[in-house]
C-alpha cells in the first residue's frame, strides 16, 4: 500500500513539473503582448502567425476563440485590435 501511494505521489509530482516546464518553454520563445491597467493584467504569448498562450489576472480571455480570430485576420491586425480593445474599455494599455 505504501508503495503505491509512493507512485501515485510521484506521478502527480512528475505531471506538475512537466507542466510548469512546457509552460516556461512557451513563455521564454515567444514575442508579448503586455497589457497592464487597474482592472488587471494579460499578457498574450504570440510567434508571427499565432497566439501560443497567455496569462492573465481579473480577466477571462477564449483562447481558442481568440486563436481562430488571429488566424482568419492575421496576428499583427489582431494584435493592433486588442491592444485598442483594452486602452478603450481599461485605464491601461498594451506594450509588445
Amino acid at each position: 500500500m505504501n508503495k503505491v501511494l509512493i507512485g501515485i505521489a510521484l506521478g502527480g509530482v512528475c505531471i506538475v513539473l512537466l507542466a510548469f516546464i512546457i509552460i516556461a518553454f512557451v513563455s521564454m520563445t515567444s514575442k508579448k503582448l503586455v497589457c497592464k491597467s487597474n482592472e488587471g493584467n494579460i499578457t498574450i504569448m504570440y510567434n508571427d502567425k499565432k497566439i501560443k498562450g497567455y496569462t492573465a489576472s481579473g480577466f477571462t480571455y477564449d483562447l481558442d476563440g481568440q486563436q481562430k480570430y488571429a488566424e482568419q485576420v492575421g496576428i499583427d491586425a489582431y494584435l493592433d485590435e486588442f491592444s485598442s480593445w483594452f486602452s478603450s474599455n481599461t485605464t491601461g494599455s498594451c506594450t509588445r
